[in-house]
Protein backbone atom coordinates (compact mmCIF):
# COMPACT_ATOMS: atom_id res chain seq x y z
CA UNK A 1 0.00 0.00 0.00
CA UNK A 2 0.85 3.60 -0.96
CA UNK A 3 1.59 5.88 2.19
CA UNK A 4 -1.01 8.32 0.66
CA UNK A 5 -3.59 5.75 -0.01
CA UNK A 6 -3.13 5.01 4.10
CA UNK A 7 -3.42 8.51 4.61
CA UNK A 8 -6.59 8.81 2.85
CA UNK A 9 -8.54 5.71 4.01
CA UNK A 10 -7.58 6.54 7.50
CA UNK A 11 -8.62 10.11 7.24
CA UNK A 12 -12.09 9.25 5.79
CA UNK A 13 -12.76 6.64 8.70
CA UNK A 14 -11.98 8.72 11.20
CA UNK A 15 -14.48 11.02 9.34
CA UNK A 16 -16.85 8.15 9.28
CA UNK A 17 -16.63 7.25 12.54
CA UNK A 18 -17.31 10.99 13.53
CA UNK A 19 -20.70 10.96 11.54
CA UNK A 20 -19.06 13.98 9.96
CA UNK A 21 -19.69 15.00 6.07
CA UNK A 22 -17.22 16.09 3.48
CA UNK A 23 -18.54 19.73 3.56
CA UNK A 24 -18.62 19.76 7.50
CA UNK A 25 -14.92 18.45 7.73
CA UNK A 26 -13.54 21.25 4.76
CA UNK A 27 -15.69 23.70 6.43
CA UNK A 28 -14.62 22.43 10.28
CA UNK A 29 -10.58 22.83 8.92
CA UNK A 30 -11.02 25.80 6.47
CA UNK A 31 -9.69 23.60 4.02
CA UNK A 32 -10.96 23.55 0.27
CA UNK A 33 -13.67 20.52 -1.05
CA UNK A 34 -11.14 20.61 -3.97
CA UNK A 35 -8.07 20.20 -1.18
CA UNK A 36 -9.93 17.09 0.26
CA UNK A 37 -11.15 15.59 -2.57
CA UNK A 38 -7.89 15.13 -3.97
CA UNK A 39 -6.47 13.31 -1.08
CA UNK A 40 -10.06 11.13 -0.63
CA UNK A 41 -9.71 10.33 -4.16
CA UNK A 42 -6.12 9.34 -3.76
CA UNK A 43 -4.64 11.71 -6.16
CA UNK A 44 -2.51 13.36 -4.27
CA UNK A 45 0.51 11.57 -3.84
CA UNK A 46 1.93 14.69 -1.81
CA UNK A 47 0.22 15.71 1.78
CA UNK A 48 1.08 18.75 3.42
CA UNK A 49 1.92 18.07 7.01
CA UNK A 50 -0.31 21.66 7.50
CA UNK A 51 -2.74 19.87 6.01
CA UNK A 52 -2.90 16.84 7.45
CA UNK A 53 -2.64 18.64 11.34
CA UNK A 54 -5.64 20.84 10.60
CA UNK A 55 -8.13 17.83 9.47
CA UNK A 56 -6.58 16.00 12.30
CA UNK A 57 -7.53 18.65 14.48
CA UNK A 58 -10.91 19.20 13.23
CA UNK A 59 -11.30 15.46 13.73
CA UNK A 60 -9.85 16.04 17.52
CA UNK A 61 -7.26 13.79 16.74
CA UNK A 62 -4.04 13.67 17.77
CA UNK A 63 -1.22 12.95 15.37
CA UNK A 64 0.35 10.30 17.86
CA UNK A 65 -3.01 8.36 17.70
CA UNK A 66 -3.69 8.53 13.53
CA UNK A 67 0.10 7.21 13.26
CA UNK A 68 -0.15 4.67 16.04
CA UNK A 69 -2.30 3.06 13.14
CA UNK A 70 -0.04 -0.30 13.08
CA UNK A 71 -0.09 -0.61 9.18
CA UNK A 72 2.26 2.60 9.34
CA UNK A 73 5.26 0.72 10.86
CA UNK A 74 4.65 -1.66 8.22
CA UNK A 75 7.64 -2.40 6.13
CA UNK A 76 5.50 -3.11 2.72
CA UNK A 77 4.18 0.39 2.94
CA UNK A 78 5.78 1.98 -0.01
CA UNK A 79 6.45 5.48 -0.63
CA UNK A 80 5.75 6.98 -4.16
CA UNK A 81 8.73 8.93 -5.59
CA UNK A 82 7.47 9.82 -9.02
Amino acid sequence: MLLNELVAEKLETLRKERKMGVYTLCNKAAISYETYRGIRMKKNKDIYLRTLLILLRALNVTPEEFFSDPRFQDDELEIDFK
